[in-house]
């Protein structure tokens, strides 16, 4: 049985330990420790299963290349982990998550016009709903163009990342596809821009070519979705340590830094 196999088996048995076990009152909104025994108990079981150093804190970051949020926290969180000097007290598995998994290939129009269909409401709406996550963007370095992006299926983009974790690529190339999707300067449901981003941060050309081309991976992004809702994470982004303690949403750097060693503090 290879790696990948071996990690999957048990990945869905801490999941049905969790099954019934939801974690909307830490996701949602509070960071800390999650009250249930049950859910603790797979915690214990995953830290004895992990596949490195058994003293590093495993973080599973659950995201979206079309949620602004998950641009935003993950920039915060990789800054938070540097800043902690933990990085490699830290196994970081980034896990897919679709907001529209019926979304079409790709839309009509801006990322405007996607916006006032989706919620009925009107352009200048849209903008207005935006103008907070373009201010936040600045402050995690980011520089958001609305007016020239355009949403379409992350699917075969979720594909492309879980191939890039093979080789340690997923953060870098996750990077990649949310500045291609919140500028609009690459089209994540044409398989060749996939291709070319996957090349740009080190994968190799033929190997992304095949899987750009193929369903590889496919079960993997959906067992991601699947995990996410057994452990009831219903948005994103959301952190989880260690399966026993998470945080939600798109943090500041100091929170994000408080959590990474509060969860290194309990693995020691």
């Amino acid at each position: 049985m290879s790696g990948r196999a071996t990690f999957a088996t048990a990945r869905f048995r801490f999941a049905t330990a969790a099954t019934r076990i939801r974690l909307s009152s830490t996701i949602a909104g509070l960071s800390g420790a999650l009250p249930f025994s049950a859910f603790d108990m797979a915690a214990s079981y995953l830290r004895e299963r992990r596949l490195s150093s058994l003293d590093r804190v495993k973080a599973e970051i659950f995201s979206d290349v079309a949620c602004p949020f998950c641009y935003i926290g993950t920039r915060n969180f990789a800054r938070a982990l540097s800043e902690t000097g933990l990085a490699d007290e830290v196994e970081i598995r980034w896990r897919s998550f679709q907001l529209d998994p019926e979304a079409p290939r790709r839309s009509e129009g801006d990322l405007y016009d996607h916006l006032t269909r989706k919620f009925g409401i009107t352009r200048d709406e849209a903008r207005a709903m935006n103008d907070r996550v373009i201010s936040m963007g600045h402050g995690a370095g980011i520089d958001f163009a609305f007016e020239d992006a355009f949403a379409v299926n992350t699917f075969d983009a979720h594909r492309m990342l879980q191939f890039a974790a093979e080789e340690g690529l997923e953060a870098a190339l996750a990077d990649k596809y949310f500045a291609a999707f919140f500028t609009g300067s690459s089209d994540l449901s044409d398989r060749a821009d996939l291709v070319r981003l996957a090349v740009e941060v080190g994968a190799d050309p033929g190997r992304a070519a095949e899987v750009a081309g193929s369903d590889e991976f496919a079960a993997d992004v959906r067992t991601d979705q699947e995990l996410a809702g057994m452990l009831g994470i219903s948005g994103v982004p959301a952190f989880v340590f260690d399966r026993s303690t998470a945080v939600s949403g798109a943090r500041p750097v100091d929170q994000l830094r408080a959590a990474i060693e509060r969860a290194a503090g309990s693995a020691a």
